[in-house]
């Protein structure tokens, strides 16, 4: 018999609330391409998830955005976003799924950072953890 595919966590979620908590950026004055600087992005994404309690989930994404060596632009985001899913959810099932669930908040930092810099910046996937504080 054919094992049951598991639906994708996000199906679940029936509303969110992902705010911006912190702010810290910096626009470097534009400099002219010199072939002889090795620039590399420098993305750093940490997470927490802050609470699990019956069908809510409030997960802390912390993204650490800027190039080596300093040019163009740092910025550092905290968001927190609080989903709502269809039914009961444990700490268990959002770690499990915190791939999509970061990935969907991810989807924010493209948009504050086209406000912040004229342009979106596009994240990779999230995969490190942080401590609860």
């Amino acid at each position: 018999m054919a094992k049951k595919k598991e639906k994708d966590i996000i199906e679940n979620i029936v509303n969110t609330n992902i705010r911006l908590n912190k702010v810290n950026a910096e626009k470097f004055p534009d400099v002219s391409a010199d072939t002889d600087i090795n620039v590399r992005t420098k993305e750093i994404f940490k997470y927490e998830i802050v609470s699990v309690e019956n069908n809510i989930a409030v997960i802390k994404l912390i993204s650490q955005i800027g190039f080596d060596p300093q040019i163009f632009f740092n910025i550092e985001l905290e968001l927190i976003g609080e989903f709502y899913f269809k039914e009961a959810i444990t700490k268990e099932k959002v770690e499990k799924n915190i791939k999509s669930i970061l990935n969907f908040m991810a989807n924010r930092v493209s948009f504050i950072t086209r406000e912040i810099l004229d342009q979106p910046y596009i994240i990779p996937p999230i995969v490190e953890k942080v401590s609860n504080e």
